[in-house]
């Protein structure tokens, strides 16, 4: 097996760019979720300040109303194509690397993230229809889903 450093093919190398490029791309993903939990934290933790229980409810529900219209776009976590049959057949060290960190760390991380946006969007969406709790509550539901995710992204 080989580092491949001088030696890819055409091929090898289109394939190294790609996977390359959607590493970045989902990095980014990643990075930009991460960034929306932690300003729905700040606004949440804003909310929670109020001391009139009136305008803190108001908010809640404000931000709720915000909240369930989030967009969950999957079409980031798609592989590049043939880079798994590539990486299991070729003996190039760097793109079977490229090709596992996506498969087994960004594209896993970049779905927990985005399945805990879908969870936040469905909370908000389902309160706006059938007001099963008040928005406080829902609120609160919500900041210990993100301060969840925001624990390992910060350590």
């Amino acid at each position: 097996m080989t580092l491949c450093v001088a030696t890819l093919s055409a091929h090898q190398r289109r394939m190294m760019r790609s996977l390359l490029a959607k590493e970045s791309q989902i990095v980014e993903q990643c990075n930009k979720l991460v960034s929306r939990f932690t300003e729905m934290l700040n606004d949440l933790q804003c909310i929670d300040h109020r001391h009139d229980s009136d305008e803190r409810a108001l908010k809640c529900d404000e931000f709720i109303r915000v909240h369930a219209s989030l967009d969950c776009d999957m079409t980031i976590c798609e592989m590049v194509p043939d880079a798994t049959q590539t990486a299991m057949t070729c003996d190039c060290l760097c793109i079977q690397a490229a090709c596992f960190r996506i498969l087994y760390k960004w594209i896993p991380q970049l779905d927990t993230l985005r399945m805990k946006l879908l969870k936040i969007k469905t909370t908000c969406a389902t309160a706006i229809k059938y007001v099963p709790k008040n928005g406080v509550e829902i609120c609160a539901e919500i900041e210990k889903i993100v301060r969840k995710m925001l624990k390992p992204a910060s350590s």
